[in-house]
């Protein structure tokens, strides 16, 4: 069978980091690997691509469509299927993705015939060959209409399988992520095994975590062409002993790269001496979820760490010279002088690169709320990005909220000592940069005047 794989473009309502960052489709390239042998291949970028969705499925005439995404993705995603559909309604279509999994009933449409549910890397490959051979119907798949009923489904089955790049060369020249130039992803865990409330990655996996065999991440690490790599493990410092002997086994085959990772403060700041061994063996960048630097706002997200945590953390990132992507959770009580307070301790910090993130109630999480008070619908999934203001504000309209929030990124990524240290990129990476920082402060502007009182 012919199978077209397609990663939709994001919908224009959401707020976009795809302008600062595009990265692989590795869950396609996963699940085109798994079957690449049986059927005929191929994946489709549509955040690279400039052409539209139906050239590219008339062009290619698949027997199947696959489809993968996050929320602010369902739109998309069934207006690709209706096209399909429209041009040919023999194709079958079937979605995936870790919202999906878990809320499948949000993406049920008539132009959809499959929704993949549980464990994809086992129940894709039997998805086809019911297909292609009419073997027996898997289980962790649903028809259209079928409702999910967890009780039915096995456990997670963390089974990994090395995913073949080359299915993507076309665009690998054009990943990137803020200042890591074409970087390849890489996954060497499955889950977190911290709990905090605002978290929907925790929910992805069941609440589970497994950590691959480090010799299986060694070999794959060491046959990733490219020289910058982003370890898109929720948290890839999670034990000490199981990093440091990642460190050695670098050392030992030689291997030159320059990572990207996820890491909670507090190990940074209990493993200072780790940080620089991982520095020099080239850690570049590391996203830390500072979530906050008011103690009780931590203790309300069940963070397990405090302010000072923070502090120690930064100190050792600064200390060593590694880049920190801080996020940041802006809570709906806070007032214009709780923006002010944010930023001054961010530059007090010397914090560069953040990502603020209005506290959003997605649906699996642990954060509960009266429907009443949303700004945004449910059904608005193109909207529910971690970007726009999801709570009502308690102590400012929504449009002063979305003003404080523009003017807290203007004070951090605009601030002298930060404008200094973009110096050392290249010129093509600043003017990137700019371009898509112009982007997302276009779509911040729109949203103020969409919100904006009569």
């Amino acid at each position: 069978m012919r199978v077209l794989f397609i990663r939709p473009q994001p919908s224009p309502e959401t707020i976009g980091l795809q302008h600062l960052m595009v990265v692989e489709p590795i869950e396609l390239e996963i699940m085109a690997t798994l079957i690449k042998e049986a059927h005929e291949v191929e994946i489709i970028d549509m955040i690279l691509e400039k052409g539209t969705p139906e050239r590219f499925i008339a062009a290619f005439d698949p027997d199947v469509i696959c489809l993968t995404g996050y929320i602010t993705h369902i739109p998309v995603i069934i207006d690709y299927c209706v096209s399909a559909k429209k041009i040919n309604k023999n194709i079958i279509t079937i979605v995936g993705g870790v919202h999906i999994e878990k809320f499948p009933e949000d993406i049920d449409h008539d132009s959809i015939d499959y929704r993949v549910v549980r464990n994809a890397t086992r129940s894709f490959p039997l998805l086809m060959d019911y297909l292609a051979r009419n073997q027996e119907f898997p289980a962790g798949v649903l028809r259209k209409g079928e409702i999910l009923d967890e009780s039915r489904l096995s456990d997670y089955d963390f089974y990994s399988i090395v995913p073949d790049r080359s299915l993507t060369d076309r665009y690998r020249s054009r990943y990137f992520y803020v200042f890591h130039n074409k970087v390849a992803l890489m996954k060497a865990s499955f889950g977190c095994p911290y709990h905090c409330n605002f978290c929907f990655c925790r929910k992805i996996t069941g609440d589970q975590y497994y950590a691959r065999p480090l010799d299986e991440v060694i070999d794959e690490l060491a046959a990733i062409k490219e020289k910058e790599v982003y370890l898109v493990d929720d948290d890839f410092l999670v034990n000490a002993e199981r990093v440091l002997e990642f460190i050695r086994l670098v050392k030992e085959r030689r291997i030159s790269k320059k990572y990207l990772v996820y890491g909670r403060a507090d190990f940074i700041g209990k493993h200072p001496e780790i940080i620089r061994q991982f520095k020099a063996i080239g850690l570049r960048t590391v996203i830390v979820g500072l979530e906050s630097f008011e103690d009780d706002e931590l203790c309300g997200f069940h963070k397990q760490t405090d302010s000072n945590t923070n502090r120690k953390a930064m100190g050792v990132l600064n200390r060593y010279g590694v880049n920190c992507y801080a996020g940041v959770i802006l809570s709906p009580s806070w007032t214009a002088a709780d923006f002010k307070k944010a930023g001054d301790i961010m530059i007090d910090l010397g914090i560069m690169f953040v990502n603020l993130q209005p506290l959003t109630p997605l649906k699996g999480t642990g954060i509960t709320i009266d429907e009443k008070d949303l700004v945004i619908k449910r059904e608005d999934f193109a909207k529910w990005d971690l970007a726009h203001v999801a709570i009502r504000p308690d102590n400012m309209s929504v449009e002063e909220y979305y003003k404080n929030l523009l003017n807290l990124y203007y004070r951090i990524v605009f601030h002298p000592k930060n404008m200094m240290r973009l110096l050392k990129y290249s010129v093509r990476m600043q003017i990137r940069m700019a371009v898509g920082l112009r982007k997302v402060i276009r779509q911040y502007k729109e949203k103020i005047m969409e919100v904006a009182q009569p």
